[in-house]
């Protein structure tokens, strides 16, 4: 499991270097409409205003959803065994019925440019039908540049042997194998822990120092693809760089090599929008956050735009090195401190946990009270993923892929179905667009000052009762898997379901 691979990896980094850059610091009775399909919601561009993500509409959005890899390009580690599994707009029909809003889209630096130079349009056709699919059912697309300890490239050739203690590696993804500078260090690692590979490191630090211009490809890689959605609103933003690694770097160090690749390539993505408008920018600190909780961070001054998201993976009490330091809660408090370094929202592009509802159930409730309070968003790891994935070979075997909203039998590859376990604590109500500033959500209701259209989601096929205040016009529809809400508001407003 990826979280695993993580958590051993990071043990090795001192945990105090990791924070020296964090900062302290009357009722209405809705009338329903006849059933409806799910593509009802209203997709505005967004923007960012007062450290929250807002649309140009004027109100606050949450973003709700689920990770998709099914797009991304692994290594298939086992020839019989395909690494993906497919993608159609059935996919996002069910999210739909689960009330997400969006889905964070891994896609693959190896896959747009297979050759140095060369951007390849037949993937790129494929994600922009995933992103109008998904348009069509109401939801936002973040496009994720995805990579897991560098690339393909990084597993160990086949016949060659790993000296003790030392592994053989697998291939993962992200970068294509001509960008892949190792300096021929061994792929080999430690305990299976895939970041532990000479390898790896080497790889990444050639990247930060843009040895034979590789960098220089990536940034180039994203202002392409940034032109091809400048004006697409159903495209929230682009996550720079899925946990890049530290390289050969201490913590501080580290961070600034990575504020430094940030800040170059979102002046490329902004001058590629030039005819379009500016999209979210979303970035993250090192993997070390998703192992600790914390992170050193990126110089602020990297990071000036005014649409810049901080968006690490939230895993404390899931898969950090400790469960309970820091806590779930405490896990946000550091994540939004660290966003106000920046004046920026907050928003997880990943969290999940990896085992079972019966185990895990009740965390997963206590991580989307934690959302609520802090009037936030986050995407789910991840929806499905097939039995060829390289975060499902454990020593060397394929085993079950853990973490996914639909379960696939491996290795015969039988899709399995919804976890109804999870996606029910994952589809609670919730205010996707809320006028003005939302100042309260909880599993009960919300409340917020501003006067626009309201648009909230109910799940399940009981009708819910409701108690609004500075509410008019309001409107239940049924629509597969629950119901929306759409409501004008004037002031502070409160909607409470009975």
């Amino acid at each position: 499991m990826r979280g695993r691979v993580l958590r051993k990896l990071l043990l090795l980094i001192p945990l105090l270097a990791l924070a020296l850059q964090v900062a302290p610091t009357a009722t209405a009775a809705p009338t329903a409409e006849p059933a409806a399909t799910t593509d009802g919601w209203t997709l505005p561009r967004l923007t960012v205003d007062d450290r929250a993500i807002t649309d140009v509409t004027g109100r606050t959005v949450l973003l709700r959803g689920a990770n998709i890899n099914q797009l991304n390009d692994y290594a298939q580690n086992d020839p019989a065994i395909p690494a993906t599994a497919p993608l159609d707009r059935t996919d996002f029909t069910r999210m739909a019925t689960l009330g997400f809003n969006v889905v964070r889209l891994t896609v693959a630096w190896s896959a747009l440019e297979p050759t140095p130079g060369a951007f390849d349009q037949a993937y790129v056709a494929r994600i922009r039908e995933a992103v109008q699919d998904a348009k069509d059912h109401g939801i936002y697309t973040v496009l994720d540049m995805h990579q897991d300890a560098w690339g393909k490239a990084v597993g160990t050739p086949a016949g060659e042997t790993c000296p003790a203690p030392m592994r053989a590696g697998v291939g993962w993804d992200g970068a294509p194998a001509w960008a892949t500078l190792t300096n021929g260090w061994t792929t080999c690692n430690i305990a299976g822990v895939r970041e532990t590979a000479p390898a790896v490191a080497a790889a990444f630090q050639n990247f930060y120092d843009d040895v034979q211009g590789i960098q220089g490809h990536l940034v180039d890689t994203w202002a392409r693809l940034a032109a091809e959605f400048k004006d697409e609103p159903a495209v929230a933003g682009y996550d720079l760089l899925n946990e890049p690694n530290p390289g050969l770097r201490d913590p501080v160090t580290a961070a600034d090599q990575i504020g430094r690749f940030y800040q170059r390539t979102v002046n490329a993505i902004r001058g590629a929008e030039q005819g379009g408008f500016p999209h979210l920018v979303f970035f993250e600190p090192s993997a070390v956050w998703s192992a600790f909780g914390v992170d050193a961070l990126p110089p602020r001054h990297y990071l000036a735009d005014p649409l810049v998201v901080f968006s690490p993976h939230l895993y404390a009490g899931s898969i950090t090195v400790s469960s309970d330091l820091p806590s779930l809660e405490e896990g946000f408090d550091l994540a939004k401190r660290a966003a106000a370094v920046y004046d920026a929202p907050l928003w997880t592009g990943e969290w999940a946990w990896f085992g079972e509802p019966e185990d895990d159930a009740d965390q997963v409730e206590r991580f989307m009270d934690a959302m609520d309070a802090h009037r936030m968003g986050g995407a789910w790891w991840s929806w499905s993923q097939a039995c060829g994935d390289p975060h499902a070979v454990r020593d060397g075997h394929t085993d079950e892929p853990m973490g996914n909203l639909n379960r696939i039998d491996c290795p015969s590859g039988e899709q399995l179905g919804l976890v109804e376990g999870f996606a029910k604590p994952l589809s609670r109500a919730y205010p996707r667009a809320a006028p003005g500033a939302l100042t309260e959500i909880t599993a009960a209701g919300f409340t917020g000052m501003g006067s626009g259209r309201l648009e909230a989601w109910y799940p399940g096929a009981d009708r819910p009762a409701l108690d609004t205040a500075n509410v008019s016009g309001p409107v239940l529809t049924q629509v597969d898997g629950g119901w929306r809400l759409t409501a004008v508001t004037d002031g502070a407003y409160s909607v409470t379901a009975r």
